[in-house]
């Protein structure tokens, strides 16, 4: 399965970004999210259940950034852990995807050998927070009103939507 992507990074909000990789399965939405906001940032695994069904969807997410860890609901909103309501199968396909989007996408100040994007970020006057979007991956980004895109074709921006509508941050964790 080929992920969507979309990435939106705000360099006027304290380097502000806000990356997503999904998958659809039937109904369902799987995937990987971080959202960082200066020294916080927010990094987990979803499932979107019935998101695409005649039905409420719900929101699933692991409570560490571990698909096997604990989960907890996000929508409708509780505070009750719960199993990972994530098949086996598509655990191994959702880890596999996180670390080559990572690889591919994002660097964190805590990396080492980061040396050659933050020159690039120097040079462009960029701030480098806790999360930022590789260098090489800034040009392939839309920047509209002092805000960066990029999604890949066919991506559902309601996801998006439903992301920032319906995601908890309250359980931010420092960064390293």
């Amino acid at each position: 399965m080929q992920p969507k992507i979309y990435i939106s990074y705000s360099p006027g909000k304290l380097g502000s970004v806000f990356a997503l990789f999904y998958f659809e399965s039937g109904d369902d939405i799987y995937g990987w999210h971080i959202e960082a906001r200066g020294l916080y940032f927010s990094a987990a695994f979803l499932m979107a259940e019935h998101f695409y069904a005649n039905r409420t969807p719900h929101l699933y997410r692991s409570v560490q950034d571990d698909v096997y860890g604990p989960w907890t609901i996000d929508y409708p909103p509780t505070r009750d852990e719960i199993r990972c309501p994530v098949p086996e199968s598509v655990g191994h396909e959702l880890e596999r995807a996180q670390s080559r989007f990572v690889e591919e996408w994002l660097f964190f100040k805590s990396d080492g050998d980061i040396e050659a994007d933050e020159s690039a970020y120097r040079t462009q006057a960029l701030p480098v927070q806790e999360v930022n979007v590789k260098a090489r991956r800034l040009l392939r980004m839309v920047r509209q009103d002092g805000v960066w895109t990029f999604m890949t074709p066919g991506l559902d921006i309601n996801i998006v939507q439903f992301l920032r509508k319906y995601w908890r941050l309250c359980e931010k964790v420092p960064a390293h």
